[in-house]
């Protein structure tokens, strides 16, 4: 088997899982209500997997002549990278601003630990880059959803993972070591889509010392192994499928959860971080390398939908023409457009890993591209709401417009331009309320990664050499470290004879 019907995805999910939401266990995560919007998005991902008319973008014939999952296909080079990028936005754009159900996070996992496992067998003799191989060609075979589980409960922020009080299990931990595998305790949170996943994908959140050793781990697991569970969070809609009321949250919900592992036994084969503390923040930074393109593209998306109803708001309240509202709307375009040519930017000029020859986005445009978007996306939303209008802010339901009587009032008095329906309107308003939400807002700053690690990467990741270089260049210093690019321009001012300038 490669790649999956939506039948076999849904099959596997009745595995006696735990789950629980609204203080209750999930009997059937494929017919509990409040997972119905996330269930919709993984299952597009198996739709647009089947059908032949996007099975160019979603799947890639290997050089035996199989159909994959082309996300899990090691990247290369830019056209790899250009090609992932291009899936992720036409899925982004397909499930109204986030990518389906696919494992791009997880798959971002599996090539940081392709690099460092490889790292890992040079200098310390293990056999984890083998283990790592092998886990891929199971992804590959068998189409799982498997989802990235990298942030960790945490705790007091301001200790370390072995510091922390009352208990020691706010960072995933290695309890016991046996021959065949390992027994693993504690908790990751934020997993999106983890409910309705096949497989959880560990690693590590942050670098660690000596003395968090046994918080260097990094292993895949089916979600129905004894000791998980999974609680989730609150975010989904009160009611089911409430498209006109929620036209984003009731379509594209991602069930995030709490992951509990109590006392998991991880057979050997699929434990690839093992105490080596060393190599823990390795496999963090490198998984934040490949997974920026992933949150840049998926982001482009969303704003897509938020600027474009900011313009359908100041055409159906008349004001398109106003001068400060095209302000507005050009300030919207240039934040959205930004982020798109930045993220273009980071898939067409990679970095390529010397040891394994696999591609990341380039760390100084892609972190730039995510810190952009986040750093001025309060301000996006800021005019949204300016452009709409005070109806944002206690728009009638549309439970109300079903209704005859209270909809020919609504009808009569929310009325815009007239040649925009009520209806339009109050949809168009609906759809901004849903997309300014107060979670969207939080989720921006955090997702992906803080403000802080974007400023923290762009810092160690920018050419400093170069920045001083040329600055040196111009200020006629001539006796720093020779720098290749300074080292072929050519003089300047050029020297002319017979032209001179005389001192005054």
């Amino acid at each position: 088997m490669a790649i999956r019907t939506v039948e076999q995805y849904l099959d596997s999910l009745n595995d006696r899982r735990v789950v629980y939401a609204d203080g209750k266990r999930v009997n059937n995560v494929t017919t509990y209500p409040k997972l119905r919007a996330a269930l919709q998005t993984c299952t597009m991902y198996y739709i647009l997997e089947n059908d032949p008319r996007y099975q160019s973008k979603m799947t890639a014939r290997t050089g035996d002549g199989n159909i994959v999952p082309f996300v899990f296909l090691p990247v290369k080079d830019a056209s790899d990278m250009l090609r992932k990028r291009d899936t992720v936005l036409f899925l982004a754009r397909t499930c109204l601003g986030v990518s389906a159900g696919g494992s791009f996070v997880a798959a971002d996992v599996l090539n940081a630990l392709t690099v460092v496992s490889q790292r890992m067998c040079k200098e310390v003799k293990t056999d984890y880059s083998e283990r790592v191989d092998a886990y891929r060609k199971h992804l590959m075979k068998n189409d799982p959803i498997v989802v990235g589980a990298v942030t960790d409960a945490k705790g007091d922020r301001s200790l370390r993972p072995s510091e922390q009080v009352p208990h020691k299990d706010f960072y995933v931990r290695i309890i016991d070591r046996q021959r065949d595998g390992i027994v693993v305790r504690g908790a990751k949170w934020h997993i999106a889509r983890a409910p309705l996943a096949d497989e959880l994908f560990v690693c590590p959140t942050r670098s660690m010392r000596q003395e968090d050793r046994n918080y260097a781990v990094s292993f895949a697991i089916p979600v129905n192994t004894r000791g998980i569970s999974m609680v989730m969070g609150a975010r989904e809609p009160l009611e089911e499928g409430d498209y006109d009321e929620y036209p984003l949250t009731s379509a594209r919900a991602t069930a995030e959860a709490l992951v509990i592992f109590d006392d998991v036994f991880v057979p050997r084969e699929r434990v690839f971080l093992c105490k080596e503390w060393k190599f823990a923040g390795q496999i963090a930074h490198m998984f934040g390398n490949f997974h920026r393109l992933h949150a840049d593209t998926y982001k482009y998306a969303e704003i897509e939908i938020m600027v474009g109803a900011a313009s359908l708001l100041a055409e159906s309240n008349g004001v398109e023409k106003a001068e400060h509202i095209k302000d507005k709307l050009s300030w919207l375009a240039f934040y959205l457009e930004t982020i798109g040519a930045l993220g273009q930017a980071a898939a067409e000029h990679p970095f390529i890993d010397t040891t394994t020859g696999l591609a990341y986005p380039n760390p100084v445009y892609s972190n730039a591209a995510k810190f952009f978007f986040a750093d001025n996306y309060h301000q996006a939303v800021k005019y949204v709401q300016d452009i709409a209008g005070g109806i944002i802010a206690d728009v009638p339901s549309f439970k109300n417009f079903r209704r005859w009587k209270t909809r020919t009032f609504i009808e009569k008095y929310l009325q815009g331009k007239s040649e925009v329906s009520t209806e339009n309107r109050l949809r168009t308003v609906l759809l901004a309320r849903d997309a300014c939400a107060a979670y969207r807002q939080a989720a921006t700053i955090h997702a992906e990664g803080s403000l802080a690690s974007q400023r923290m990467a762009l810092y160690n990741s920018s050419d400093w050499e170069r920045y001083r270089a040329l600055a040196r260049r111009a200020a006629r210093i001539f006796d720093g470290p020779v720098y290749p690019l300074v080292k072929d321009l050519p003089p300047f001012p050029p020297q002319l004879s017979g032209i001179g300038c005389k001192s005054t």
